[in-house]
């Protein structure tokens, strides 16, 4: 049986493995108005039963939050299975979601129940569901109304008792106006929203989370610090990537540090992703190769090296942008 189990340390937050550290993430670390709101109507919310969309921007801890809302419900002794539908076509979709049936299609050579059959009684976790294909929405919406679905290549209904939680960085409510979204789907999972707040909207959080997710990642037995130069520098900076670009920017400073003092020095920036990334506005004098360069090469930090999902946001095919990557010498790796 093909499981897909929410996976450790995929997150923005670090999974810790070092001796007296908690085993769960707490998603509300900080002092903010913003991230005080939230804790607020997530324990309002937490025992429910109705469906929850998560708001937020790319590495904000939406999966964080969604991991918690599961180990705090009344599911909490089911299973919490997740699906990023990033990038996923119909097809693929479809299988992973209701499972099929041996033949249903060339490669199915045996049967396999999907996600929604075996996380009965349990809780699902669609990353990324404006992205799922508009022919799929009207299967999941007939799974959330009546509980009931069919594996591909079936003739009977199987059911499935799930509550749903969601998560998207788009706007539904725009996708549903321009017909990318059913509205009726989109009514349905928003019953609760609760919207992550952006890293740059609650600098002083910062601190604390830079030391917590250092303590995280640290050898074990091995304790880490921050001084002044680079608890000044992360404040500064404008974190398109959220707390996983936090995350990744402390794990290259671990990397590079010669003592157990982190400084300024061992912090390195994505400079395509910062506020001095340049724009039509701000730079009017770049040629359009150089500007298509540097458009490229934010996009392709914005999802941290995956040419997949940066070819889907730039509407080309992903030869294409491979062609481009070696034309113009970007090598997404570096991210």
């Amino acid at each position: 049986m093909h499981r897909h189990f929410a996976r450790k340390g995929q997150g923005p937050y670090p999974q810790s493995a070092g001796a007296g550290m908690p085993e769960a993430v707490d998603p509300f670390l900080g002092t903010s108005r913003s991230i005080q709101r939230l804790r607020d109507l997530a324990y309002k919310v937490a025992l429910s039963e109705s469906p929850v969309l998560i708001l937020g921007e790319t590495g904000s801890g939406k999966g964080v939050l969604a991991n918690w809302l599961h180990a705090n419900g009344n599911r909490s002794h089911e299973e919490f299975l997740d699906l990023n539908c990033a990038g996923l076509d119909r097809e693929f979709l479809e299988t992973e979601l209701f499972g099929h049936e041996k033949g249903a299609f060339t490669s199915a050579f045996a049967a396999k129940p999907g996600l929604l059959e075996v996380a009965n009684h349990g809780t699902v976790f669609l990353d990324e569901i404006g992205d799922v294909d508009l022919q799929v929405q009207p299967k999941l919406l007939k799974v959330l109304e009546t509980g009931r679905f069919r594996r591909l290549g079936d003739v009977r209904d199987r059911f499935a008792d799930v509550r749903l939680i969601s998560a998207t960085h788009r706007d539904l409510a725009r996708d549903v106006r321009e017909g990318r979204f059913r509205p009726d789907l989109f009514y349905r999972i928003n019953i609760i929203v609760l919207e992550v707040p952006p890293l740059r909207s609650r600098y002083e959080d910062i601190p604390l989370l830079a030391n917590y997710l250092l303590r995280c990642m640290a050898p074990q037995n091995e304790l880490m610090e921050l001084d002044g130069s680079a608890i000044d520098a992360l404040c500064h900076y404008s974190w398109p990537g959220n707390i996983r670009e936090l995350r990744n920017v402390l794990q290259r400073a671990l990397l590079l540090a010669g003592s157990n003092l982190i400084t300024e020095r061992e912090l390195h920036f994505f400079p395509a992703c910062s506020e001095e990334a340049v724009t039509l506005q701000s730079a009017p004098d770049l040629t359009l190769r150089e500007l298509e360069k540097t458009h490229i090469a934010s996009v392709l930090a914005q999802e941290f090296g995956s040419v997949q999902r940066t070819a889907k946001r730039l509407g080309i095919p992903r030869s294409s942008l491979y062609n481009k990557l070696n034309r113009f010498g970007i090598c997404n790796e570096r991210f």
